[in-house]
């Protein structure tokens, strides 16, 4: 696989990820909801400061571990896709359950700096995350990957994270945008989940 292959299938993989409602997609809506746009954009920058830092973290041991045990790349690209399909099953199984939008007091960050700290701690503390960042790379980059090419992973996931938070934070501060939500949830965590699925049976075959 190239490089240009990798950095696209790290982008796929991490937009699919990101488009089914979880912690960080619920910190943004109920910032943006119920403070203001900017309150919900810095949440968004906490967030891709946390996706940064994470990805990071994950990558930092795979050349070692790669290296004192070759044998451990197969199995981990079993793991990594075999957790994909697992969230593509969980996120379709679950595309009809109700959308919790709603900010409860004591969440709701009172200044910009506070709306920051919120998005990363939130990204930070989330245990599944070092665990996807971490399966989609073992599954990606092997023993001889060249350093350059996992920055770049990293550039791709933060700029990712950033457009995409901001994005939502935008979108979720108008009152008319969070109704529209609530209608279409079930078909956008039908696509991202079927994408996941998809893209976790990938790299659980064997590559040409």
């Amino acid at each position: 696989m190239n490089a240009w292959a990798v950095l696209g299938s790290v982008f796929a993989v991490h937009l699919l990820a990101m488009l089914s409602p979880g912690p960080n997609v619920l910190v943004v809506t109920q910032t943006a909801a119920s403070r203001a746009r900017r309150a919900g954009v810095c949440a968004a920058l906490g967030i891709a400061t946390g996706a940064a830092l994470m990805s990071s973290a994950a990558l930092a041991g795979l050349g070692f571990v790669f290296g004192e045990f070759a044998w451990l790349h197969a199995m981990l690209k079993l793991v990594g896709g075999g957790y994909l399909v697992y969230l593509g099953v969980r996120l379709w199984r679950s595309a009809r359950a109700p959308a919790a939008l709603g900010p409860p007091p004591d969440a709701v960050a009172r200044t910009d700096w506070r709306a920051f700290g919120l998005g990363l701690v939130t990204n930070l503390t989330n245990p599944k995350a070092l665990l996807f960042y971490g399966s989609v790379f073992a599954a990606l980059f092997g023993p001889d990957a060249p350093r350059w090419l996992k920055l770049a992973a990293i550039g791709v996931i933060a700029a990712n994270s950033t457009a995409f938070h901001v994005a939502l934070a935008c979108l979720f501060a108008t009152p008319r945008a969070q109704a529209g939500y609530r209608r279409i949830k079930p078909a956008v965590d039908r696509i991202a989940g079927a994408g996941l699925a998809a893209l976790g049976l990938r790299l659980m075959l064997p590559s040409r």
